[in-house]
This record gives structure tokens, C-alpha cells and sequence, in this order.
């Protein structure tokens, strides 16, 4: 296995949520840093268009060969607009991506959030009761009609987490 593999498989899973989220995040600046420079060739190509088409219309006499040579230029400008118009789409894709890449580092901050919350909070501190879980020793001797004891506790651990949660966040308008 390669080196960068292996680091990657011994973080958790919420860390390697928020570094694929940074790396997403430095890839999506560059590819932005690339479509710029296309949209800055097809308004400079929109420019030349248009200066080509008044050269043309003032120094070159009415002409059937002068009015193609226009209507192509025409063309040309109308594609770089097409162009221009992809590109602005591209950018509103981007900007998709920034908010979805933005939900990943939230889910892997929630997820480090509630596995510290569970580490200090559910582990416990004596050594004999590190070795006892109840819940999962006896489930193959429960009965099938037998509820669920730890449920409950469960429950009331998890709305424990979030109430506390709730209670750090700063209201949002």
C-alpha cells in the first residue's frame, strides 16, 4: 500500500471528509484561476471583433465580398458570446460545488463534534466497566419480545448532545 494511502486510512473518517473538502477547495481556485483567463480571451475576442467590423465598415467601399466578410466577423463575435455565456454557467457550477464542499466540512466537523462529545462523555472511566457492554453481550440471549433496555439511554445521551449544541450556537438571523 502507498504511503499516502496508508496516512489516509489512519485518520477517522470525519477528518478525511474535511481535508477531501480543503483539497476540493484548492482544486475548484485553480480551475477558477484557468477559466478566467478564457473568459478574458473571449471579451478580448469580442473587442477585436467589434474593431475589425468598423474597419472594415469605414475603410472598405459597400461590397458583396465587405458584407460577408461583416457577417462573419458577426459570427464570430456571437460565438465568443456563447463562449462567454459557458463560462458564466461554469461559474454558477462552481459555486454549487463551494456550497456542497461547504455542507462536507459541516458534516465533518459535526461528526468529530459528536464522536469528542461521545469519547468524554460515554466512555467509561473505571476499569471494570470498560470491559462489560451489556448491550451487546446479551443481545443473541434476548427474547424476541424482550424491549430494547438501552434505547432510552440512548435516546437521552443523543438529545443531551444536541441540546448542548444548540446551546453554543449563536442564534442565526
Amino acid at each position: 500500500m502507498s504511503e499516502p494511502n496508508s496516512k489516509r486510512e489512519e485518520k477517522g473518517i470525519p477528518d478525511q471528509l474535511i481535508q477531501i473538502a480543503h483539497e476540493q477547495e484548492g482544486g475548484a481556485e485553480r480551475v477558477l484561476g484557468q477559466i478566467e483567463v478564457v473568459q478574458n480571451s473571449f471579451e478580448e475576442i469580442q473587442a477585436i471583433t467589434r474593431d475589425c467590423q468598423e474597419i472594415l465598415s469605414t475603410l472598405l467601399p459597400p461590397s458583396e465580398d465587405r458584407d460577408r466578410l461583416v457577417s462573419r466577423m458577426e459570427e464570430i463575435a456571437i460565438h465568443a458570446d456563447n463562449g462567454l455565456y459557458n463560462v458564466q454557467g461554469v461559474y454558477d457550477l462552481f459555486q454549487y460545488q463551494d456550497i456542497v464542499r461547504q455542507k462536507l466540512e459541516k458534516v465533518g466537523h459535526r461528526l468529530i463534534d459528536v464522536s469528542e462529545y461521545i469519547l468524554t462523555n460515554l466512555l467509561p472511566a473505571e476499569e471494570n466497566t470498560k470491559r462489560s457492554a451489556s448491550a451487546g453481550r446479551d443481545i443473541l440471549q434476548r427474547k424476541a419480545q424482550e424491549a430494547d433496555q438501552v434505547k432510552d439511554e440512548a435516546d437521552a445521551v443523543i438529545a443531551e448532545f444536541f441540546a448542548k449544541l444548540r446551546a453554543q450556537k449563536p442564534p442565526q438571523p
